[in-house]
């Protein structure tokens, strides 16, 4: 049994036909308390179910969430907690981009799916794709232009 926290402005998305989609798919058993989950299970089954959770409360949509029930799949979680509140904003704002074009570029050159939320910069992805993302996004968060990162992301695609 393990307990996830889900930021509650999250917890809606994770309605009961989510959560059944989710336990047929695992084989855990899902219990919402409050903006808590509830695990029950073992396994790849259980991992696959805990990365599904941790995506949707770092701002993945379901649909875009269901990628991780593909074994080559993985989610990887960019802290940004780090940074003080005022720098936070700025590269949560520079890892989106103009009406979300960086976000959108760096999916559409490393194959992965982004997701900024809270403290955090989170990716879906096949190993490989979330490495480029991550590498990506850390670029940005050391403060390397966009354009630097745009010619990157050109060269690894």
């Amino acid at each position: 049994m393990e307990a996830l926290l889900v930021p509650e402005e999250r917890v809606g998305v994770l309605t009961k036909e989510v959560r059944n989609r989710l336990e047929k798919e695992t084989e855990v058993k899902t219990e919402l308390q409050g903006n808590t989950v509830m695990l029950n299970g073992e396994g790849l089954g259980m991992l696959t179910a805990r990365n599904f959770v941790k995506a949707v409360g770092r701002g993945f949509s379901p649909e875009r969430a269901w990628k991780l029930l593909d074994e080559d799949q993985t989610l990887d979680i960019i802290e940004l907690g780090y940074l003080n509140e005022k720098r936070q904003k700025e590269i949560k704002g520079r890892i989106i981009g103009s009406g979300g074009k960086m976000r959108e570029r760096i999916e559409q050159k490393t194959g992965a799916s982004v997701s900024v939320y809270g403290k955090t910069a989170s990716v879906i992805g096949s190993f490989e794709e979330a490495r480029k993302a991550r590498e990506a996004i850390e670029m940005i968060i050391k403060g390397a232009e966009i354009s630097t990162v745009n010619r990157w992301l050109e060269r690894v695609k």
